[in-house]
């Protein structure tokens, strides 16, 4: 077989029997009867044939994919980038077949253009995956390269008009004018920091969180059915009050939401890439800017004046308000000109007060004679926080009843609950009627008639507790799947009461927030009788606003308890796990919180207990009575202690696996064992003898396992291999500190939680396996990305040239500075 060809092994069946029966349909079918008839040897020497040319035909199809870099499959690509010379690069750990498709495939035009600063752009981007901006800043200073001639665009004093001159400091899009720097741009020297503004200097700006879009509808009017994707906004309680009109984003009470711009690079057509089309915090002066234009070229009757590419589109981006008033069945689009831009960090003052319901507008015609006319405004939304406001409604208009908002998100990878794709082989898509007991379903739906099915054997119901209730009764000894399907929000029948999960015993429940896709039956395609339906997990989350109970349904005493897989799901007060309710708990891309207290709480007598944390942000984990043993295992994720004085992992009976996470607040564990973990506080571990940590940063104060490659201890004994052989106390204390994480934010609200800073030590940055980061984020690998388009540049930059990848991520203190007013 050619080298491009993968090697497919085994044809799949199905294949076999359709080159079968296309054979089989080129005889008479007289020879096909008599053929039956006799026992079928014809038809057993037809599928032996077809086991050949099924897998001819599989060869032939790879060779035609490793054709083109599109459909080419590794081993091809592979051949395809040693053709083109396009330069090998380190993969990322744990990256998939394929992952440099976009470079392989682009080599050819990067080398027509290069040595511009739009290739360079385009191949960072392709490169590292993250939204990238190229900067010759030759041209941001003052003078021109031969110093002579001041640059007209470029003024000797800062522009403070519009005023987005400190929101674009130090960014891609920075107007200031500057002076030459001669230090080097690449790397620091000597313990000199590097520099920038050189005429020979390239940046090139990076933006590092994963940022995922709730989809808005295009369609008008819009029913309640069409906002499945768009989440609600709950109400904006302040001081214990509830007032009208008053809303956020965030699913958390009182938490702030920072809202992101969708990534729009795709739609940039060949041209170097805007502000509006990166994936970014929204800010509120550009907006405001904006909708405020919009309202004014709407009065006056002529076309705005927006720019190159506006903020707002026809396809709902940066964000879309839709809003409901009571008696309603359908949701408004509030368009942007009637979003107003405010600054909602602190309530409003008086506490209730609502915004204006018009904007007044003044300009002049040709002649003295002003005009002055108002505008309607229908919300007012805080981009920074994530609070909208309702105005007043006027006389015989109904109140707002329910708001949702089409909007962005972003983190340092996509954990947590959002609307990223958790799609994965290791997790049921396809639900098929198997040969034993069919699987239990339950779509939740509150748009759609309860009672009606799903499909065969599902149930449509208007709410989570009637599923809930449901399952209970008769889920025990099989498998059953509740589905979110919105992105609703569901409390408590009662306040100050629970959100009661009663598991049977020796059964698996599944909470999913996910798409129900039916079969589609095209004409002339026979259907499969056995498949009910697709499970899709993206673009939903589904919030759970009360205090959540885990209890053991019905059944014998001597039965194993079941299992409970939560999936995409926001809590907002925590998770008790009563006693002997469960043998398995899996928390998969949730967001599990109860700020101020234990988050997720095991009460004992727990025997045997297995708890999985998986690409999820949770509060302190902790175990609360006597007899409680089994295992906790955490990948990928974030445990904080959430502004509790309360250690985030307080496991001292249990079994600690960790792989890939940050722990922001202390640990205790009976045993553990830790590949590429941050432990922001001491560690303690009662049975040392057994485990392992490696490849981890472990502050002073811990009682671990045997260490493997982890810090500080790492740098303090390469410190001490040095002449004089033993460091006094204040040199240790500063080799700690060198090698000290350093976070963006701890916040569980702020978008970068967890995220190392840019002056993070290259020892935590890199120190992890495979030469990845340390911590939840280290599946990212924005030290190998950086490693990577950092090789590529001498190939590509003009000769003396000098280029640094520079990252623009702000956390939410800077933000925060450069969104006043």
């Amino acid at each position: 077989m050619s080298a491009a060809g993968q090697g497919t092994g085994a044809v799949p069946q199905a294949r076999v029997e359709s080159v079968a029966g296309a054979l089989l349909a080129l005889l008479p079918a007289h020879l096909r009867t008599t053929d039956l008839a006799a026992g079928g040897a014809l038809h057993a020497l037809v599928e032996v044939l077809a086991g050949s040319l099924a897998e001819v035909d599989a060869h032939l199809q790879e060779l035609y994919d490793a054709a083109f870099a599109e459909t080419a499959g590794e081993a091809g690509l592979e051949a395809i980038a040693r053709l083109v010379g396009a330069s090998p690069l380190r993969p990322p750990p744990g990256a998939a077949g394929g992952w440099q498709r976009a470079y392989v495939a682009n080599t050819v035009r990067y080398r027509r253009g290069k040595g511009t600063a739009r290739v360079i752009e385009a191949l960072a981007g392709d490169v590292t995956g993250l939204p990238a901006v190229a900067v010759e800043y030759y041209q941001r200073l003052v003078r021109t390269s031969h110093l002579l001639d001041v640059r007209p665009d470029r003024p000797g004093t800062a522009m403070l008009v519009p005023g987005e001159t400190a929101m674009r400091a130090g960014g891609a899009f920075d107007l200031l004018p500057r002076l030459l720097d001669v230090r080097p741009v690449g790397t620091a020297r000597r313990g000199r920091p590097a520099g920038r503004h050189g005429i020979e200097a390239v940046g090139v700006h990076v933006l590092r969180p994963a940022v995922t879009h709730y989809p808005a509808p295009t369609h008008d009017p819009v029913p309640a059915a069409a906002l499945a994707a768009v989440p609600p906004a709950r109400p904006w309680v302040i001081g214990g009050v509830t007032h009208a009109g008053y809303f956020q984003l965030a699913a958390q009470p009182g938490a702030v939401l920072r809202m992101f711009a969708a990534d729009r690079r795709a739609d940039a057509d060949g041209r170097r890439l805007g502000w509006p089309d990166l994936p970014d915090r929204l800010q509120r002066l550009p907006l405001h800017l904006e909708t405020d234009e919009l309202r004014r070229a709407g009065l006056e009757g002529r076309d705005p004046r927006l720019g190159d590419r506006p903020w707002f589109d026809t396809a709902g981006h940066p964000f879309t308000v839709f809003l409901r008033r009571d008696g309603d069945a359908g949701f408004t689009r509030v368009p942007a000109a009637e979003v107003r831009i405010v600054n909602l960090e602190k309530p409003p003052s008086p506490p209730g007060a609502r915004p204006a319901g018009a904007v007044t507008s003044t300009w002049y015609e040709p002649g003295p004679t002003p005009h002055t006319e108002a505008h309607t405004v229908t919300v007012a939304v805080d981009p920074v926080t994530g609070r909208v406001l309702t105005p007043e409604p006027p006389n015989n208009v109904a109140e707002v009843a329910e708001i949702r908002v089409a909007h962005a998100v972003g983190r340092g990878r996509a954990i947590g609950a959002g609307p990223q794709d958790r799609n994965d082989d290791g997790h049921p898509f396809e639900i098929r009627d198997g040969a034993g007991a069919r699987d239990l379903l339950w779509v939740v739906d509150a748009t759609a008639p309860a009672g009606g099915s799903a499909e065969s054997g599902g149930r449509v119901v208007g709410s989570l507790a009637s599923a809930l209730t449901e399952a209970a009764a008769s889920a025990a000894g099989r498998r059953a799947l509740v589905l979110l399907v919105r992105c609703d929000r569901e409390t408590a029948s009662a306040p100050g009461a629970t959100i009661d999960v009663t598991v049977p015993p020796e059964s698996h429940l599944h909470l999913v927030a996910a798409q129900w896709r039916r079969p589609r039956v095209l004409p002339g395609v026979p259907g499969d009788p056995d498949l009910r339906g697709f499970v899709v997990r993206r673009e939903r989350r589904f919030t759970l606003d009360a205090p959540v109970r885990v209890v053991r349904g019905t059944g014998g005493a001597g039965l194993r308890p079941g299992r409970l897989v939560l999936d995409g799901l926001e809590l907002t007060g925590g998770l008790t796990v009563g006693t002997e309710s469960l043998a398995e708990l899996e928390l998969r891309h949730v967001t599990v919180r109860s700020p101020g207290a234990v988050a997720v709480a095991v009460k004992g007598p727990a025997t045997g207990i297995h708890l999985l944390v998986d690409s999820a942000i949770v509060g302190p984990v902790a175990t609360t009575g006597t007899a409680v043993t089994g295992r906790l295992t955490v990948t990928d994720s974030v445990v904080t202690a959430d502004g509790a004085a309360l250690p985030a992992l307080a496991a001292a009976d249990l079994d600690l696996v960790l792989c890939n996470v940050t722990v922001l607040g202390a640990t205790s564990a009976r045993s553990l064992e830790a590949t590429s973990t941050v432990f922001a506080e001491p560690v303690k571990v009662t049975r040392r003898q057994s485990g392992c940590v490696r490849y981890s940063s472990v502050p002073d104060g811990s009682s671990t396992p045997r260490t493997f490659r982890c810090q500080p201890a790492l740098a303090l004994a390469a410190a001490s291999s040095g002449p004089t052989g033993r460091l006094s106390k204040t040199e240790a204390e500063l080799v700690r500190l060198s090698v000290r994480p350093v976070f963006m934010d701890v916040s569980a609200d702020e978008p970068t939680l967890a995220m190392l800073h840019p002056l993070c030590p290259d020892a935590i940055r890199s120190g992890g396996q495979d030469d990845a980061e340390m911590g939840a984020f280290a599946r990212a690998a924005f030290g190998v990305a950086v490693d990577n388009v950092s090789s590529l540049f001498p190939e590509y930059l003009p000769f003396a040239l000098a280029a640094r990848v520079l990252d623009d991520t702000r956390s939410g203190s800077v933000a925060s500075r450069r969104n006043r007013p």
